[in-house]
Formats: structure tokens, C-alpha cells, sequence
């Protein structure tokens, strides 16, 4: 079915794909499937192998671009298949969020519980759980949800040599694969025939100031203390208007790390008002599940469990998609790329295979006019909403 000018296909990816002729693709940029069966989950049971990269392979124009996210676990045998079926892997892209929660396992507690031993309980944790600040499509779940926990004391020896020892580190980042399909002949040669090949440094640059560049907002040159945001004045360089001549005024060259939240509530749920509401509570990702059930934010349209932040996924577009370029998504999930496709003036192919996920991307695509509108850092009212009905914007 045609969402506006994009593709949006309810089938088997690799399916889909074998029907495709060669060379048609110009980018690729996708979340599969990371392999950890999630919650569960049937469609995350493995990692998308070799048989799916080599006909990935295949339909991509010589020198595109693939983006493909992984877990921390698995991304190697993701990135694995597609070095085996033909791509070159041409680096690993971090997509850094901070905000997950750590799954780990107390090991102390476990000691105690083996001995079947009853732990003393010495105190009380109250803990607030704030959400706050600002997301890029405007205000992220905001207030506070107070939650209550005994804290115990290790009852016998061995727990209290393991007391504070746990199983896992706090999730702060997702890999990407960033590969490319094998060149014609030169870059040069490559770009000019086909368009693709290159990255657009200049459009996928990071402004200063801005926080998706987590390292030192200033500007250090060659030792000297030089900052665009102050003045200073490094050795031997100039400033003008607070920038050197050696900075580009188009922001930082972009880096292979992004830092930006998750998608917002508001960001996940616009154009979705409409769907039947669902307990998303055990979808939720990061471990974050209890905190959202004591805001009251658990029930939603959109229940999707793991949709990524337009921001990331407008960036990644504009990094490795030529202009006026096809991009392909063939686990378009729950539509994020398709909508960053719109949001940026590029064309989507999606494949989906779950037709419940179908309906929210058909949805979260209705949202369109929401989503520009939080872009530009307006805040929208029911009311607003309503107007946007009226006026045949949203449906």
C-alpha cells in the first residue's frame, strides 16, 4: 500500500526482497531483530543471518550505505553475516541513550535464598523516579512516581563477601552496523553513476551546542583554549564572531556516536489516539516497566515495544541517503524510519510482516502534522488536534 509517496509492504522481508530486482536500493536503514528472544518474543528468536544479507546484498545499489542496529550481545553475528555475504564493514555506529535500567541479579540475596536464610530487614529505600527535560519533539514523560523497598542486611558469610556484587552494567548505548555495498570502480566513478557511496558529512553534521555530541562542547586547537562559546582565544587562530576560521560554522563533523533520549510518549503516540488502547506494560524496554506503571503511563496505541527516537533516525537519513534517494527498511517495526523518510523529503520502501504493527505505522503516519509540529518545539493541545482533523491533516 502507498503511505503519500512511500512504500509500505505487509510481508516477509526476505520474500519481499527476492521479488526486487538488483541494484534499486539507495540506503538501508533498519532495527531487526536483535536475537535475545525479547519478552518471549517469536520474531526475536535470531539474529537475520546470511541467506538475508546476501539478498540485502543484492538489491542495494553498488556503494550503498546500510545502517542496521543490534544488541550489545549479538551485534557481532549480525555484522558477521553481512561482512560474509559481500558488504564492507566501514565502522560501528552508537546509538547513546543513558536511560536504560540495569537487569541485574543480586548476588547476595541469591546466596541467602540458596540457603534458604531470612535476611534482616534494616531500613526502608524510598526512591522517586523523576521523568523530566526536554526531548527533541518537545517535553519527555514528565512527574514522579514514589516507590517503596525493603533493604536487608546478608544473613550468612558468603552473601556478606558478595554484598553489592550484581550480574549486569546499566544499557546506555545500542550498536549499528554501518556497511557498505562494494564500490564500482572509484568513489568518483561510483557516485556519479549511481548516486551512493558517500556519506553527506555536511547535512548529518552536529551543531555545537547541541546535545547529540557527548563529548566537550568547546573547541580545542592544538593545545590552545580556544571555545566557540566563550571567546577564548586559542594560539595563533582567529575569531570571528566566536568561531575560528578552522571550525566549520555548519557544526562538528559527525561522529559515530549519537546521544538523544528515547522516543517520547507524545513522540510514540501521535496519530495513534485512535487504535485500541493495550497494556503496554510487559512490551516495556530498558527494564523501565515498574516505573512506568506507577506513573500511570502504561496503556497506550502504540505497543510497540522497542521504537526508536525519530531524532537518531532523521540524523542516520540525511547521513547516508542521497538526495531524492530510496530508503529501505525491511523490519519497519513500528514506522519510525518511514516517518524520519517523510520528515527529512526522502521515499521509504517498509516491509512488515506483523499486521498489527501495520495499523501503527498507518497510524503514526496520520501523525505527521503532530510530529512537525513538536519538531519546531510547539506544544499541541487536544484542541489543536482536533483543528487538524477538521482541516483533514489528521485522520
Amino acid at each position: 500500500m502507498d503511505l503519500g509517496q512511500h512504500k509500505l509492504i505487509n510481508s516477509d522481508c526476505l520474500e519481499y526482497m527476492r521479488a526486487l530486482p538488483g541494484d534499486c536500493i539507495d540506503s538501508v536503514i533498519c532495527d531487526p531483530p536483535y536475537g535475545l528472544g525479547f519478552m518471549g518474543q517469536q520474531w526475536d528468536q535470531s539474529v537475520p543471518g546470511l541467506e538475508w544479507a546476501q539478498e540485502l546484498l543484492r538489491v542495494a545499489k553498488p556503494g550503498a550505505h546500510a545502517i542496521c542496529f543490534g544488541g550489545t550481545r549479538t551485534y557481532h553475528r549480525l555484522a558477521v553475516a553481512l561482512e560474509d555475504a559481500g558488504w564492507e564493514i566501514r565502522d560501528c555506529l552508537g546509538w547513546v541513550y543513558t536511560s536504560g535500567f540495569p537487569k541485574s541479579h543480586n548476588v547476595s540475596k541469591a546466596i541467602d535464598r540458596e540457603a534458604g536464610a531470612v535476611r534482616e530487614v534494616v531500613g526502608i529505600n524510598e526512591s522517586v523516579n523523576v521523568y523530566a527535560g526536554r526531548h527533541a519533539f518537545g517535553p519527555s514523560m514528565a512527574g514522579q512516581a514514589y516507590t517503596k523497598s525493603p533493604i536487608t542486611a546478608p544473613a550468612t558469610e558468603a552473601a556478606q563477601k558478595f554484598d553489592g556484587w550484581g550480574t549486569a552494567l546499566k544499557p546506555s548505548f545500542e550498536p549499528a552496523v554501518l556497511a557498505r555495498k562494494p564500490l564500482e570502480g572509484t568513489i568518483a566513478q561510483n557516485v556519479l553513476r549511481w548516486g551512493t557511496g558517500a556519506l553527506n558529512i555536511d547535512a548529518a553534521r552536529f551543531g555545537y551546542g547541541d546535545p547529540c555530541w557527548v563529548g566537550p562542547q568547546g573547541v580545542n586547537l592544538n593545545g590552545g583554549g580556544y571555545s566557540p562559546d566563550s571567546g577564548s582565544r586559542g594560539a595563533g587562530f582567529t575569531i570571528n564572531r566566536g568561531l575560528s576560521g578552522f571550525v566549520d560554522p555548519g557544526g562538528r563533523w559527525p561522529a559515530n556516536l549519537y546521544h538523544c533520549p528515547k522516543a517520547s510518549r507524545s513522540e510514540r503516540e501521535a496519530g495513534c489516539e485512535g487504535l485500541p488502547i493495550k497494556d503496554a506494560n510487559k512490551w516495556n524496554s530498558g527494564g523501565i516497566g515498574e516505573r512506568r506503571r506507577e506513573a500511570g503511563q502504561s496503556q497506550r496505541g502504540n505497543h510497540h515495544p522497542t521504537v526508536k527516537p525519530l531524532t537518531l533516525f532523521r540524523w542516520l537519513a540525511r547521513l547516508c541517503t542521497p538526495i531524492d534517494g530510496w530508503i529501505f527498511d525491511p523490519f519497519l517495526g513500528s514506522g519510525t524510519t518511514m516517518l524520519a523518510a517523510e520528515l527529512e523529503g526522502f521515499r521509504c520502501v517498509g516491509v512488515e510482516m506483523n499486521p498489527e504493527y501495520i495499523k501503527i505505522i498507518q497510524a503514526r503516519f496520520s501523525g505527521i502534522p503532530i510530529l512537525r509540529k513538536m519538531a519546531s518545539g510547539q506544544t499541541l493541545t487536544s484542541a489543536d488536534k482536533q483543528d487538524l482533523i477538521s482541516q483533514g491533516e489528521l485522520f
